[in-house]
């Protein structure tokens, strides 16, 4: 018959041994999630210039407006940004409010991006916000391995 103290112990080995288990399985999970963007791709870079009188409260909308375009399928990665803390330079430009980048694994899955409802009601919702749109569409050549 097992005594208090060897049943204690057991519980506390199993419980480390599953623990491990979880732990591993999750890692694991995390690492597959990445993302490779890789050559023949297509890259889709937004940057909205938003007019001056836009609030707080309308860039907030804004943002999520981004975030309802990340559930179209189509979609292969992605990224919202602001304006980076960088050096002013005649080079860079600082003035826009939001950049969108997002990748396509094709321009057939591009396509179906840019006539999606979703994309289309964006436009439709937060057109008024901007005073400038640019957008610069590159194929991938060359990717860190």
């Amino acid at each position: 018959m097992m005594n208090f103290r060897n049943s204690v112990l057991i519980t506390l080995f199993l419980t480390m041994v599953v623990a491990g288990c979880s732990q591993s399985t999750n890692q694991q999970q995390a690492a597959g999630s990445e993302t490779t963007v890789s050559e023949g791709m297509l890259q889709h870079n937004v940057f909205f210039y938003l007019k001056d009188d836009v609030t707080t409260d309308q860039r907030a909308q804004f943002e999520e407006g981004l975030k309802i375009l990340l559930a179209i399928d189509e979609v292969y990665d992605y990224q919202i940004g602001i304006p980076g803390d960088t050096e002013q330079r005649d080079v860079t430009d600082h003035s826009f409010g939001y950049s969108f980048s997002s990748w396509f694994e094709n321009l057939e899955d591009y396509q179906v991006y840019a006539e999606h409802p979703v994309h289309l009601e964006f436009i439709d919702e937060y057109e008024d916000l901007w005073a400038e749109v640019r957008v610069y569409d590159s194929e991938v050549i060359a990717t860190k391995e």
